[in-house]
């Protein structure tokens, strides 16, 4: 059965399990395409799972000038950049999304210490950056990202995102010396 058929039981028959094959047929697809948006797999996860209790809340008005599959991304779409504007607003990264886990191998804890400081100043440091500038520094230097693949997520040219490369970590340096 296409997602339209399942969708369409579930409005005019009431078959939740019509509905939970639907949720089945698009909900790793959806969670990973809201991931790509967001770089929070948990919050990914949550607003997946929003995504489907809206369409089950807004029953039956999804009018079918389009695929469901569409419907349903474009829901989560929606609702992943209303979250980045959120996160922006509070001026929050996920740690992780920062750092990453470093873990010293020599077990020494004195630089252990010592790196788990650096961690917080670098932080820190991100964290006073405008948005963009953010992004880019984890695009290319957390996520490794070239700049071409860093242009390409961020929607901008190459040169736009070298240029902005080069602000963002002048102005890192410049926050970090003041420490």
């Amino acid at each position: 059965m296409s997602g339209e058929e399942l969708y369409r039981l579930f409005v005019e028959k009431e078959d939740n399990g019509a509905f939970e094959l639907l949720v089945g047929m698009y909900a790793d697809e959806l969670g990973r395409y809201i991931n790509s948006i967001v770089r929070d797999y948990h919050e990914s996860r949550h607003m997946t799972i929003e995504v489907f209790a809206k369409l089950a809340e807004i029953r039956g008005q999804f009018e079918g000038r389009s695929s469901i599959k569409t419907y349903l991304f474009t829901i989560g779409r929606n609702m992943a950049f209303r979250h980045l504007k959120t996160r922006e607003k509070e001026n929050h990264i996920p740690f992780d999304e920062i750092i990453g886990i470093y873990t010293d191998d020599s077990g020494d804890p004195y630089s252990i210490i010592e790196r788990k400081e650096t961690e917080a100043r670098v932080r820190e440091a991100l964290k006073s950056l405008k948005y963009e500038q953010r992004a880019v520094i984890v695009l290319l230097y957390f996520d490794d990202m070239s700049y071409a693949q860093a242009a390409k997520a961020m929607g901008k040219s190459e040169k736009s995102i070298k240029s902005l490369a080069f602000r963002a970590k002048k102005s890192l340096r410049k926050i970090l010396s003041k420490d």
